[in-house]
């Protein structure tokens, strides 16, 4: 069986550190009828060399854990959220003399696939890590990996797994949403806080899409949260036509934001995705199919000229400040190969690293949904 050590790369420490560009492909969130048949979107990060944590507020960042690359799980949710427990509880941890842990993002998928916790959930979309309350406990990767299998899906959302090759049957990271919570009966479990949520920003209809909609304080509120030292910030945002969910770990004011990379090419990528959504627009032949992708299209252009207004009215890239975010979908060249599979070889990938930098302008023009969580 091979073996994957995840370590946790402290990036100050790291004298090979250089900022760089790293590329990952952003999937379709499985289920979601709005994002359906779009296609993977390239995505870029810009990894933080060395100096980039100097005079930041990088509390939080020693104790965050690289997670694998989520691939087309649709489990971004589920990634930040496993990140924001991990955080807080390695930093308790440490204060007590014990190393980071590295703790188990399917779990957490399998906790909303089997319902668990529903009750402790008004909003699904802000309410996520009360979950985690009710059953107090998580576990290891190790015990519990993020995996590639086997699985079938039998409707209304749910899968099973499944012979290799047999009918209807699918290989890959999908597998995880298979409820499978018994085979953790002898794995041992780790005890969790209890977990409370600050809305710090909710979009007023409640739309995971949204762009241009965030207070123009929002930076600010977030720095104010993380200030307070009590926990992480959750982000939930437009990622080129998809939504997407990350955790903020830090900010740190002084540094180059090297010009906004994700902000300043949004509207060109999002008119590209509505040239190619109206491409196939045209080669449908049904006129109700063609009328959907047609205002699909449009509502692609729509996003993509508020968010270049928006970016226009705020005087464009500052060029100066960035948020320390962890994220699960760049996964970095220089990082250790993750085995999603020991039976088999060649479906590895590299893990993702612990930190990327978001520009500030990211969160002004595409955040929906803002949540700071802590320990109750």
């Amino acid at each position: 069986m091979k073996f994957i050590t995840l370590v946790l790369l402290l990036l100050w420490g790291q004298n090979s550190m250089a900022a760089k560009l790293i590329y990952g492909k952003k999937s379709a969130n499985p289920g979601e009828l709005s994002e359906k048949e779009l296609s993977p979107v390239m995505t870029k990060a810009l990894v933080p060399e060395e100096s980039d944590f100097e005079g930041g507020f990088n509390m939080w960042v020693p104790y965050v854990m690289p997670t694998p690359y989520q691939e087309n799980a649709g489990s971004c949710l589920f990634m930040s959220h496993t990140a924001v427990a991990e955080t807080l509880v390695n930093e308790r941890r440490n204060r007590l003399g014990y190393p980071n842990i590295d703790l188990s993002e399917r779990y957490f998928m399998n906790l909303s696939k089997a319902d668990i916790g529903d009750n402790l959930i008004d909003n699904w979309i802000t309410d996520t890590i009360y979950r985690l309350n009710a059953t107090k406990k998580m576990y290891l990767n190790r015990d519990f990996p993020y995996m590639k299998g086997w699985y079938r899906p039998i409707g209304n959302g749910q899968r099973v797994f499944a012979q290799p090759n047999e009918q209807g049957a699918y290989y890959g990271v999908r597998a995880n949403w298979v409820v499978d919570l018994d085979s953790l009966a002898k794995k041992p479990s780790y005890d969790l806080p209890t977990f409370k949520r600050d809305i710090l920003f909710e979009d007023p209809k409640g739309n995971r899409w949204n762009v241009g909609t965030a207070p123009k304080d929002i930076v600010q509120r977030v720095k104010n949260a993380l200030n307070t030292k009590k926990g992480p910030v959750t982000v939930i945002y437009n990622h080129t036509g998809f939504w997407h969910a990350v955790m903020i770990a830090g900010y740190n004011d002084n540094i180059t934001n090297h010009g906004c990379p994700f902000v300043s090419d949004y509207p060109l990528q999002m008119r590209e995705r509505a040239d190619q959504i109206r491409e196939e627009a045209n080669n449908q032949s049904d006129q109700d199919e063609r009328d959907r992708l047609e205002r699909k299209a449009r509502l692609f252009e729509r996003r993509a000229q508020m968010v270049e207004t928006g970016f226009q009215q705020n005087g464009g890239c500052s060029n100066k400040g960035a948020f320390y975010v962890r994220d699960s979908i760049n996964p970095d060249p220089s990082m250790p190969l993750y085995d999603y599979d020991p039976n088999q070889t060649g479906e590895e990938q590299h893990l993702n690293p612990s930190i990327i930098l978001r520009e500030y302008e990211w969160l002004e023009q595409l955040a929906n949904h803002v949540m700071h969580i802590y320990v109750d």
